[in-house]
């Protein structure tokens, strides 16, 4: 009777299909995983400098201007300062100087001073000017434009002059 139990489970588990028996699935199992992200406050230039801008003083041409452009980047309100020291100022040495005027642009301009004013560069941006943020656009082109001229009452003496314009971003 035994061997006869026996002889009938073999049977009945011959018949079972093997691929059930094998490939049997395991129950589904789930991980839950919490994701933060924190973005960084960005304010930076696209180059780390203005494109040179070149003047040619003549007699015939007293006065001289020109701009270069920048992109600035941030994702936030930032205010932009100007360097107001004698490296702002075009000249050729201590006693050789020409009367040297700076204008910003953009096409978000929200400071205190107009985007069409020029301003000499001892006051140049002198309470800074803010930009502000508009959500979805992080790029704002930068135009910093410079004038020279050249008394002619009391021209300046021939030769090169030079000057370097810092442009300072901050968070506003």
């Amino acid at each position: 009777m035994k061997s006869f139990r026996f002889v009938i489970t073999l049977a009945i588990l011959a018949l079972l299909p093997t691929e059930a028996v094998v490939y049997a699935k395991p129950s589904p199992s789930s991980a839950v995983c919490n994701i933060t992200c924190t973005v960084a406050d960005i304010a930076e230039w696209s180059h780390e400098s203005f494109s040179p801008i070149h003047l040619d003083l003549t007699a015939k041409n007293n006065q001289a201007s020109g701009s270069s452009s920048l992109v600035l980047y941030a994702n936030g309100d930032v205010e932009i300062t100007a360097d107001h020291s004698d490296m702002a100022q075009l000249s050729k040495n201590s006693f050789s100087k020409l009367t040297t005027e700076y204008k910003l642009e953009s096409d978000n301009f929200m400071g205190n001073q107009s985007p069409t004013d020029w301003s000499n560069f001892d006051s140049f941006l002198g309470n800074g000017t803010t930009i502000t943020h508009t959500p979805g656009s992080g790029a704002v082109e930068i135009v910093l434009s410079v004038k020279a001229v050249n008394d002619s009452g009391s021209p300046a003496s021939p030769g090169f002059y030079q000057a370097s314009q810092t442009l300072t971003v901050c968070w506003k």
